[in-house]
């Protein structure tokens, strides 16, 4: 499934509507490339649960966590990780009911990636803001929740 956003207000929106169907458990791979936006994307995503959060890339420390009242949410970034890098971190120890674990440079790890419920990749289009978005369901959970997604947007 496509979405086409032409300006950063729509991706905001993007964001906060995903954010209004996505259910924890789940784990979604971001992939695009760099300044294509997928640390954005995912900032607006956690801000529609606590609108002051300070959100920071995780570039350096791999990965940051927030918490909230029904929700935990684990940001990951894969960018310093070498393609299939072996025990850089343990994502089973993040994995619970009421998570939902979101990699940026989802590409780096392609077990993890194959693994992941659901795939965002950002392209940059022709023009400056312009960003096709495609989310494609990997697992039956990442599926039906594409499918939602289908019917709601």
């Amino acid at each position: 499934m496509k979405f086409i956003v032409k300006t950063e207000k729509q991706t905001v929106d993007f964001a906060n509507k995903f954010s209004k169907v996505v259910k924890p458990p789940l784990i979604i791979g971001i992939s695009g490339e760099l300044g294509v936006g997928k640390t954005s994307f995912i900032r607006n995503l956690i801000k529609t649960y606590k609108n002051n959060e300070r959100v920071k890339s995780p570039t350096f420390s791999i990965v940051e966590e927030y918490e909230y009242n029904d929700i935990k949410i684990v940001h990951a970034d894969l960018y310093r990780i070498n393609k299939n890098e072996r025990n850089y971190i343990d994502f089973n120890s993040y994995y619970s009911d009421d998570c939902l674990i979101l990699i940026e440079w989802i590409e780096n790890d392609l077990k993890l990636m194959r693994n992941s419920d659901i795939i965002i990749n950002i392209n940059i289009l022709g023009k400056k803001d312009s960003r096709e978005i495609k989310l494609v369901g990997n697992s039956l959970n990442g599926k039906k929740l594409i499918k939602k997604i289908k019917n709601d947007f």
